[in-house]
């Protein structure tokens, strides 16, 4: 039987049971753990079947994109170790490629009861290799039929009527001179898998654990279409009592699409430690809700510098993680607001919300700041107004001498008026959903200068001009708002 055409088809996933296991592999059955490969693999091929107990992946049109058979397999080795959490999954995952899916297949069960004859020649390969012939093993055994080879000397007519024609065609199949055909696996546009728990769960944070195994298929299932879940949902259903749903859900968020998903298992586990079932919980449902597709990493041009090396989480993931745990109130973030008053160019928001809006694309509305004014002429630059460092919370009335203020002794003006007006537009803007006490006085027509101390501190002071008051004309109020450091 000769070879066609290179070795271009790879069987995997064939699991020894002599050596023990541990991680994933040993709480997943057989069939979980080649459901999970499989779809491991659809990442770097889209022909990819279920056959037995192997997973069949043609790379026919995978090896000249990864650089050749010995880079591809070396890259899906890797890939199925970071998923596995464990070294020995290439120890217990046997692999074997062939000119034919039949003959990397035989070459595969061969290994399997004889370690080292991965590279077996095709004639040589056992009968118990051969799906076809495992019905007839005996008597082909008692004809002298001990390998593929013997029975194609046999005569074809004979074989068709001893045997079947399905012999015959599968080493068709395996020489090449009848096509492959297989049912190619096909994964769902979302993600929707149902869990039975092994007992009854009263606590939340005991739905850890099978909460875990759902989130690790759908990272199989995330690898295999090659791309990052954004939100997730998880179902618990509970027993069956009065006065009780039949089910309780919870959705997680984040602002980056993830397929490592280390960072969303501490989120749901954040989530679950908070939960208190009303019933026992007997099974879990996890639902994909946002997915995105990510950019290959080996497509992507890499910087010529180095980078940076990254230890431990991301801000986002520190802020998602610390509002899981103590609540989105409790975690807030500035946020720049669009208004003219220095007190109220930003506003405190919850964190996730902010992070989440980035993320999206709805960037919030930028402050109008200070102006910068270029002669286009002379090429110089002036600054039209200047800001404080420090900020006080509220406005501080001032005693004053004359028409100048008085803050510990007399002061300095140095640098002013800096003139300010915002009318009662801005009440429709959003002040009414900052609270009454920014809605009292929506407008504002100050003059802000900049003084300096005895004692040689940089104050920022306003004057209100316009006042309702008319015995106020005579006296104006002035105000400290902030400090220069």
């Amino acid at each position: 039987m000769g070879q066609k055409g290179g070795e271009k088809w790879t069987a995997a996933v064939d699991l020894q049971p002599t050596i023990p296991k541990s991680g994933r592999l040993l709480e997943w059955g057989e069939a979980a753990v080649q459901q999970a490969v499989a779809s491991i693999a659809l990442g770097w091929s889209p022909q990819v079947a279920l056959v037995d107990e192997a997973v069949l992946v043609d790379v026919t049109g995978s090896l000249r994109l990864f650089g050749g058979l010995a880079r591809l397999m070396q890259l899906l080795e890797q890939q199925i170790t970071l998923f596995f959490e464990s070294n020995q999954a290439l120890v217990l995952i046997r692999r074997a490629q062939g000119a034919t899916s039949l003959i990397a297949l035989g070459r595969l069960r061969h290994a399997a009861s004889q370690p080292g004859h991965a590279r077996t020649r095709v004639a040589a390969l056992p009968m118990h290799t051969l799906s076809a012939a495992r019905p007839h093993l005996g008597v082909l055994e008692r004809i002298g039929c001990r390998n593929w080879d013997d029975v194609l000397r046999l005569p074809r007519d004979g074989v068709a009527r001893r045997f079947g024609a399905e012999l015959l065609e599968a080493l068709d199949r395996a020489r090449g001179s009848v096509p492959d055909s297989y049912d190619w696996l096909v994964l769902p546009e979302h993600f929707e898998e149902k869990l039975e728990l092994n007992a009854l769960v009263t606590h939340g944070p005991a739905l850890m654990a099978g909460a875990g195994r759902l989130l690790a298929h759908l990272q199989a299932w995330l690898l295999g279409r090659q791309s990052g879940i954004c939100a997730l949902k998880l179902v618990w259903h509970l027993d069956r009592r009065r006065d009780v749903p039949p089910t309780g859900e919870m959705e997680v968020r984040t602002a980056q699409p993830a397929q490592d998903l280390r960072h969303i298992t501490r989120l749901v586990a954040e989530h679950l430690a908070q939960q208190k079932l009303p019933a026992p919980v007997h099974s879990l449902s996890l639902h994909s809700l946002v997915t995105e597709k990510l950019v290959d990493a080996a497509a992507a041009t890499g910087s010529l510098l180095m980078e940076e090396r990254r230890e431990g989480d991301s801000a986002v993931e520190l802020i998602e993680r610390l509002s899981a745990r103590l609540g989105e109130a409790q975690v807030q973030a500035w946020q720049p607001a669009a208004d003219h008053r220095p007190e109220q160019m930003q506003r405190w928001v919850n964190a996730r919300d902010a992070i989440h809006s980035i993320a999206g694309g709805d960037r919030p509305i930028r402050a109008r700041g200070p102006k910068v004014l270029k002669n286009q002429a002379t090429a110089e630059t002036c600054t039209e107004a200047l800001y404080p460092t420090w900020l006080l919370p509220e406005p501080l009335r001032l005693a004053t001498s004359g028409n100048s203020p008085v803050w510990q002794g007399k002061l300095v003006r140095l640098v002013g008026p800096q003139r300010l007006e915002a009318a009662e537009w801005l009440r429709a803007d959003g002040d009414a959903a900052r609270g009454a006490e920014a809605c009292d006085k929506p407008w504002a027509l100050r003059d802000y200068f900049v003084y300096r101390s005895r004692q040689g501190d940089l104050l920022w002071i306003y004057s209100e001009r316009l006042v309702a008051a008319p015995q106020s004309a005579q006296q104006r109020a002035w105000y400290l708002h902030g400090f220069f450091a």
